[in-house]
């Protein structure tokens, strides 16, 4: 019945939208009044058929029930769900969850999105508009992300570029989107970063210089591994520094769960051959993931006289309480990969980097005392999701589960860890370079910090 009192509103509704836009007309109303109640008449010989027509609206609500079914059992704040009978399950998936989350709490920590089989399609270039110093309405795309075996990688782009034009136009704010976000192939005017020395009646300015054009094929699939870049590097005094560019705690794909741990503990043997005793986690553009994902880099990187202590302690809700437990950094989780022993680590952030695991990652590596942070703050929630799929419906919800507390106990919730050095990567345009230049803005100023010859 529910249903068809749900049609009767609707058509309550759009009666009277309908008759909003009325003549005065006695003609147009009375037919606007036939129509009215041949819908009614129409509601009701099909309630009194006896048909039970709901099975054929369950595929409707099948994705909004299965995540009320998730979120009832498993979110932390499970009891602050309102009523079932005053939700709406014919709301997108989104818009359903925000229904029932906990606000006071939950600031949109829990999220819902599909689940992709295969990647989706992409140029594979991110850029930062950088206003044009010669012009009162134009704009330079400073490339600041390529991913591996895109289109973009294939043209030849890489982190650094300065995009002058597309396709012979020059940038704007009112045409970025249809220039850079257009799905077709891309011409596009490369320059370079060029600083004009002060003069006696000038300050010094900067502009970009055009070097070439390249083209940029239509956008296709390209994989998004979270593991973008890694490399050792040797201080000028002689510290043996791993870095990684991580972009996400993320464990594998849907079609290899555990593809991308596999590889982090690839990386790690490594490093370990290349006798690092520093390391650098550049968690810039990272955003976000999965707690386990977390607990397996600590233990990676956490000192040996660490390895079996605790990491975290995961309190979970009233119905879930039997998951309550304390995680360490376990060696078992490490298997064929290795234990780096660092004795000293920095964390590169900025602020585009999600706080949700970072934060609590932060939080939870703090007690070790052996980490810095360069960049920019970055936020704790306190709290950590679980991903829950549903393969038959391709969408997935990760709900807020459980709160995680560090070694001290300290969950650090709604707090924020300041950077010990405050940069962006954007503050020295001459030296906004690619993934481990050691002249890097942000790499260059932690490689000071070893070496003791940073000014901040």
């Amino acid at each position: 019945m529910s249903f068809f009192i749900y049609l009767i509103s609707i058509t309550k509704n759009y009666f009277y939208t309908f008759a909003a836009y009325q003549t005065t007309t006695e003609m147009k109303f009375k037919h606007q009044i036939l129509i009215f109640f041949f819908i009614i008449s129409s509601i009701v010989s099909f309630i009194g058929c006896g048909v039970d027509r709901w099975p054929e609206y369950a595929s409707q609500t099948e994705r909004d029930q299965w995540i009320d079914s998730v979120m009832r059992e498993n979110y932390l704040w499970y009891n602050t769900i309102p009523s079932s009978k005053t939700l709406n399950y014919f709301l997108p998936p989104a818009n359903f969850l925000q229904s029932l989350l906990y606000k006071a709490q939950d600031n949109n920590y829990s999220k819902v999105d599909t689940i992709y089989i295969d990647p989706l399609p992409t140029y594979g270039f991110n850029y930062i508009l950088q206003k044009n110093p010669a012009s009162d309405t134009a704009y330079y795309a400073l490339i600041n992300y390529v991913l591996p075996q895109s289109p973009a990688s294939d043209a030849g782009l890489e982190r650094g570029n300065w995009i002058m034009e597309v396709n012979n136009t020059l940038i704007t704010k009112k045409n970025e989107s249809k220039l850079l976000k257009s799905f077709e192939a891309l011409n596009l005017t490369l320059g370079e970063y060029t600083i004009i020395p002060a003069t006696e009646t000038e300050k010094q300015s900067w502009t970009v210089k055009e070097t070439k054009d390249v083209e940029v094929a239509t956008i296709r699939p390209v994989e998004i591994n979270p593991i973008h870049y890694y490399t050792t590097i040797t201080t000028p005094t002689g510290v043996r520094l791993g870095y990684l560019v991580y972009n996400e705690f993320l464990a594998g794909t849907f079609q290899n769960p555990e593809k991308y741990n596999q590889q982090l503990l690839e990386i790690s043997k490594y490093f370990a051959g290349q006798n690092i005793t520093h390391f650098v986690l550049d968690l810039r553009y990272n955003t976000g993931g999965s707690f386990d994902c977390s607990q397996l880099l600590a233990t990676i990187l956490a000192p040996q006289h660490a390895l079996g202590t605790t990491y975290a302690t995961l309190t979970y809700n009233d119905i879930k309480s039997d998951k309550n437990k304390s995680v360490t950094y376990d060696p078992d989780l490490i298997k064929e990969g290795n234990n780096l022993n660092i004795q000293q680590g920095f964390i590169i952030s900025s602020s585009q980097t999600s706080p949700s695991i970072a934060g609590v990652f932060l939080n939870c590596i703090n007690p070790l005392k052996r980490w810095a942070l360069v960049g920019t703050s970055i936020n704790c929630w306190g709290v950590a999701t679980e991903f829950f799929d549903n393969r038959n419906l391709y969408w997935g919800v990760s709900p807020v589960v459980c709160f995680v507390e560090n070694s001290e106990n300290i969950t650090g919730q709604n707090g924020s860890f300041k950077p010990n050095v405050s940069i962006t990567e954007t503050s020295n345009l001459s030296t906004f370079l690619p993934f481990g230049n050691p002249q890097e803005t942000l790499l260059n100023e932690v490689i000071n910090m070893i070496d003791g010859t940073s000014n901040n």
